[in-house]
Parts: C-alpha cells; structure tokens; sequence
C-alpha cells in the first residue's frame, strides 16, 4: 500500500473514514427514534436504549472476530471490508422492518458486529499506506472523519 499514488492512498483513507463514520452514525441515529421504538413496540425508555446498547457491544465484540481475520494473508483487509460493508448495509433493511422488539435487538446486535472491521483495522490500514513520518496524519484524518 505503501507504493500506491498518492491519490489511490487519499481516496482508500476516505473509504475508510466514511465506512468508519457509517457504523457511528449507525449506532448515534438510532437514539433520535428511541421514542417511536417505545411507541411502536410499547417498551419502556430503558427497554429501548438497549438497542444502542447492543449495537455498540456489536462493535465492540465484532473486532475479536474480523481484526484476526483481515491478518491472514490469504483473506487480507480488502475482503473482510467488502463483504462486512455489503452485509452491514443489507441488514439495515430487516432492522428498519423489524415486526417485534426482540428482532429489532437482534439485528441491532447484528449490524453492530458485522460494521465493526473498520474501527478495529481502520487505522491499522491507514498505518500500512503512509511512511511513519506521515502516518499520525492519516491517522488523525481518519479520527477526525468518525466524529464529523
């Protein structure tokens, strides 16, 4: 990664800082509905700040899993960002048409678990793209794109 041009390297750090920033955002949005999901499935406020909760253990679970998996050399990063970004985006749908509260929780886990590669090796792989000198930029790019 190294050898790429500059550009490939800069348009692969947004990819990563706007996937990094889709799981957040993810996990934040859900709190603007936390009402509806009271009304809709008729649960109390603490019942339903459970689906943040099991979103976020999602994405804290989930790099046990894919950050050993994106070392293997005969997988690498690349799949593992693919197909978790692909199922990440799928698995909104059952979420949004969740028929009862415990399928929400689920998918709610779910989608927590499968977005989580690109804040487990999100900044791994920007370490593998830039020199040390350069590294703490893209690095900091990447920190600074999760929270705006």
């Amino acid at each position: 990664p190294r050898n790429w041009s500059r550009i490939k390297r800069f348009f692969v750090t947004f990819e990563i800082c706007l996937l990094t920033f889709s799981v957040y955002i993810g996990s934040a949005i859900y709190t603007a509905g936390i009402q509806d999901v009271m009304q809709v499935f008729g649960v109390s406020q603490v019942a339903a700040t459970l689906g943040l909760t099991l979103f976020v253990a999602g994405y804290g679970l989930g790099p046990m899993v894919w950050s050993p998996l994106s070392e293997i050399p005969q997988i690498g990063r690349n799949p593992v960002y693919i197909i978790t970004l692909a199922l990440f985006v799928v698995l909104q749908v059952p979420t949004a048409l969740a028929t009862n509260f415990g399928m929400l929780l689920a998918f709610r886990f779910i989608t927590g678990f499968i977005g989580s590669p690109s804040l487990a090796t999100g900044g791994a792989s920007i370490g593998d793209m830039y020199s040390p000198a350069k590294r703490t930029y893209g690095i900091a790019v990447w920190g600074v794109g999760a929270i705006c």
